[in-house]
């Protein structure tokens, strides 16, 4: 037990080593759909409509990310708490059923998408040239998103067992695939949104495959002992409680993204989704180190929980809430200084970078406050208070942004609100929300801490 890696190096190390791997994973793997954006936002006369087509398609995407989240962390989490109790059995059967039902569920989901692709474009609000580019890449995600699950799974397993840097050099081996095939499809061989997403479906294959091989090389990949059906039910079960949480967050996250599409279109036009969604990617990019302290963080404070440790596990708490918010800091200042250069990258067109950049200088004024929301979120996941981190999501995507997207279009029109158009009102609603989902995160960590001081 003394000689593993969480008892091994000090709380700062122990998060350093296991958030910059998970960080530079997460950004890595970003750079999936950042790649992708960007290279359908340099397809000539078919730019605008194929940035229109992803920026369309991307709350469908959150819901594949939020299904893949439901047995993807939580598997690592078990893992992690039973390597602190230094159960082997139970560590071995819940690797092995959070595996069989991350197939699962995202074999189903694709199956349904395929089944009601037509339909979902229609409500997604696609139409003619743009309704046929987000066919033609939709029908080979829906492939992509099995091997991409698997993929996820399998890494946050890897971090569990305490190799973060091993995840990282496979993420990082994938990505670059994806990027060198993203150049020969789509413009060596024209292939356009389909040469796009065949390059993300060959690097989700190669990542799910060295993942697996990581693990069967390190005597990490679990046995063939039979599992009773009773037992896979139950496990299956807890892991969907701890993963229900961040699924629903995220999927919530769809639905929202779903609404500011629509407000986008009746208010604005394709033009304001194809300036959203290259301001969204450049938010969830920066956002990534942040998302990836936090998940980093899960499995060592899964880890101290389950052994007992209240001191260190708190400490973990504060330690990372210190990281995330002084990045959040120094992220802000950089984007509001030197945003305009980095957008570049996404489009070559001045007035679209104009009108890009206004996004976010509103959308990153609470940017600072995130990690605290996140770090909180995370501990109650993982200590058996799922149901105060789904309320802190629901809080922010329901309670807050949806009505705020809808409410403030209509409120800044009536009373012209320093001359804003309704259109760009409705991302006011990002830092409205950011404010109210963090008084309501520091309420439930104050309970916390009281509950936890009563039982010691």
């Amino acid at each position: 037990m003394k000689n593993n890696v969480y008892e091994s190096q000090s709380i700062n190390r122990l998060i350093l080593t296991f958030s910059i791997p998970a960080i530079f994973s997460l950004l890595i793997e970003m750079m999936t759909a950042v790649v992708d954006t960007s290279f359908a936002g340099h397809l000539g006369s078919q730019s605008e409509s194929a940035l229109t087509a992803m920026g369309l398609l991307s709350p469908l995407m959150a819901v594949f990310v939020a299904l893949q989240t439901l047995f993807a962390i939580s598997t690592a989490i078990m893992i992690s708490t039973y390597l602190g109790r230094n159960d082997k059995t139970k560590l071995n059967n819940y690797f092995k059923s959070g595996f069989i039902m991350t197939i699962v569920v995202s074999a189903s989901t694709s199956f349904l998408v395929y089944l009601f692709m037509h339909p979902i474009l229609s409500m997604l609000g696609a139409e003619a040239e743009v309704y046929e580019l987000a066919q033609d890449y939709l029908r080979i995600i829906i492939i992509s998103n099995i091997f991409s699950a698997i993929g996820y799974t399998l890494t946050s397993v890897i971090r569990a067992f305490g190799n973060p840097k091993a995840e990282a050099v496979i993420i990082v081996l994938s990505v670059v695939i994806n990027v060198v095939g993203n150049a020969i499809l789509t413009f060596g061989l024209e292939l356009g949104m389909i040469g796009i997403a065949l390059g993300t479906l060959i690097s989700e294959v190669v990542c799910a495959l060295l993942a697996v091989m990581y693990l069967v090389k390190n005597h990490n990949w679990f046995t063939s002992n039979p599992i009773s059906p009773k037992s896979f039910i139950t496990m299956s079960y807890n892991m969907f409680k701890i993963g229900f949480a961040q699924t629903t967050i995220q999927l919530l996250a769809g639905i929202t993204a779903f609404i500011v599409n629509y407000q986008l279109l009746t208010v604005g036009g394709n033009a304001h989704i194809a300036m959203w969604n290259i301001a969204n990617k450049m938010y969830m990019l920066l956002l990534m180190p942040i998302i990836g302290i936090t998940q980093a963080v899960q499995t060592i404070i899964a880890y101290f929980n389950g052994k007992g440790d209240e001191d260190k596990k708190l400490l973990v708490v504060k330690k990372t809430v210190q990281y995330c918010f002084f990045y959040g800091i120094g992220i802000t200042a950089i984007v509001f200084l030197v945003g305009k250069y980095i957008l570049v990258l996404f489009t070559g067109d001045q007035a679209i970078i104009d009108s890009v950049m206004s996004i976010i200088q509103v959308i990153f004024i609470t940017f600072p406050i995130l990690g605290v929301t996140y770090t909180i979120m995370t501990l109650l996941q993982v200590t058996g208070s799922e149901m105060k981190a789904v309320i802190i999501g629901v809080t922010r995507q329901v309670v807050s942004v949806i009505p705020l997207v809808i409410i403030l279009p209509t409120i800044f029109e009536k009373y012209d609100i320093f001359t804003i158009c309704p259109s760009f009102s409705i991302f006011f609603a990002i830092p409205l929300a950011d404010i109210l989902t963090l008084g309501i995160a520091l309420f439930f960590f104050k309970r916390a801490k009281s509950v936890s001081s009563e039982d010691h």
